[in-house]
């Protein structure tokens, strides 16, 4: 508690100053996160419209999923890898049970990146074109999915897509 007038009307200005000049900071960054958010919703639509076209079953979207996709590719953008594996030697199999995923019997992960103006387009035109990229996005067995796509400093958009199949009922 300030013990004057005078340095708690300080403390009061500098608290204002302090979220004044913050403000524009944080509605910047919420506003990458939209972005961010419709392509990753961009990328779960042409995938399953691609899998639709191929007569496979449509994927469930899973907000678990869509973390542990998120944070990988967080961490990708901002230690500079594209890898199905951390520096550490964690895969995606190991990834999911760390975020909380249980039951799955099998999985499957596409990353990438690109800095394109039409990313989502590169992206998934990519994966499709990629013989095991492919296969990963429309094996019959996979039922549910998460994306996560993160902005490195230099402007990168860095993609992950992870598959799962959990047993049917």
């Amino acid at each position: 508690m300030p013990s004057t007038l005078l340095r708690a009307a300080g403390f009061l200005l500098g608290f204002w100053l302090a979220l004044f000049l913050l403000q524009p900071l944080a509605a910047r960054a919420a506003s990458q996160d939209g972005e961010l958010r419709v392509l990753e919703d961009g990328v779960y639509s042409a995938i399953n419209a691609t899998r639709a076209e191929q007569h496979r079953g449509i994927l469930e979207r899973l907000p678990a999923l869509d973390a542990v996709a998120r944070e990988h590719s967080i961490d990708m953008a901002a230690r500079h890898y594209l890898s199905h594996d951390t520096p550490e030697g964690l895969n995606p199999v190991d990834r999911i049970q760390r975020g909380g995923v249980d039951g799955m019997t099998l999985a499957g992960e596409n990353v990438g990146l690109t800095n394109r103006a039409n990313p989502n387009r590169e992206i998934v035109e990519g994966w499709i074109a990629s013989p095991v990229h492919r296969a990963n996005l429309l094996h019959p067995a996979f039922n549910a999915t998460g994306v996560g796509i993160a902005r490195a400093a230099d402007g990168t958009l860095y993609y992950t897509q992870v598959f799962v199949t959990f047993p049917r009922p």
